[in-house]
């Protein structure tokens, strides 16, 4: 190892720890192979996931360092703290790809500041899933992270999200936390137009409970009620509207 280069590697996961394993590359079983230390969100689900992407590795051959919500400017130097002595740094996700709708980014442009180099190796996003399968406008997208939670604030963004699609035709997309899609779904359904369009991605993995579909609001609101809309209750979902 070139001791004045360290590498910022960024190892996408997983979406679900229980699916997907065998869509992991072997160029990123490779790479985590060689490190030894880590940046994730949570030890817990850092250990778990590192499990499903290499079965035999022992798992103590890793440093954790921790960066979530949580976290501050000023611990960036103790994330670094690795990289200033030579070595590589992994940046890990607790799902999919790393500083893409989560804790990151911050630390990237550390690494670049300071003129080291970053790595990224492809993997899974949940936003990039659902946007290439809703079969929405493709070339323009705005991500937007999390709605606000209460009212007003919530009917009023996503009013705005809709003039601002019918304005631009972009792609409007945004995710929610798990136990509030139910009730986020509800208010869509009475505050948007019944010609705009409005796709559901859940549980992106892979696995037998992966759901997408995109229609009009007119056609969602004639479906509540039957089983042709799956409970959305605490299972991961990305929401995307476009106005045509």
């Amino acid at each position: 190892m070139d001791c004045s280069s360290p590498e910022l590697v960024l190892l996408p996961t997983l979406l679900d720890a229980e699916n997907g394993v065998e869509q992991v590359s072997a160029a990123l079983q490779a790479r985590m192979l060689r490190l030894h230390h880590l940046v994730v969100e949570s030890e817990r689900e850092a250990r778990r996931m590192i499990r499903r992407i290499l079965p035999k590795v022992d798992i103590n051959q890793y440093h954790l360092y921790l960066l979530n919500e949580h976290s501050n400017a000023s611990e960036l130097v103790h994330l670094l703290a690795p990289m200033e002595q030579g070595h590589d740094l992994g940046l890990m996700s607790d799902a999919g790809c790393p500083a893409l709708a989560d804790p990151g980014s911050t630390l990237v442009m550390e690494v670049h500041r300071r003129g080291w180099k970053v790595v990224p190796i492809s993997g899974p996003s949940s936003i990039m899933l659902a946007w290439m399968s809703s079969g929405l406008n493709g070339q323009h997208m705005e991500f937007h992270g999390y709605l606000p939670v209460k009212n007003p604030a919530l009917d009023a963004k996503i009013r705005d999200l809709e003039a601002q699609s019918l304005r631009t035709r972009q792609t409007q997309i945004w995710i929610e936390t798990p136990y509030r899609n139910q009730s986020l779904l509800y208010t869509l359904l009475r505050l948007l137009h019944p010609s705009t369009l409005l796709c559901i991605a859940c549980r992106l993995n892979g696995g037998p409970e992966e759901w997408i579909k995109t229609c009009t609001v007119q056609e969602w609101n004639g479906m509540l009620g039957s089983n042709l809309i799956p409970d959305l209750h605490k299972k991961p979902c990305v929401f995307l509207l476009q106005c045509p």
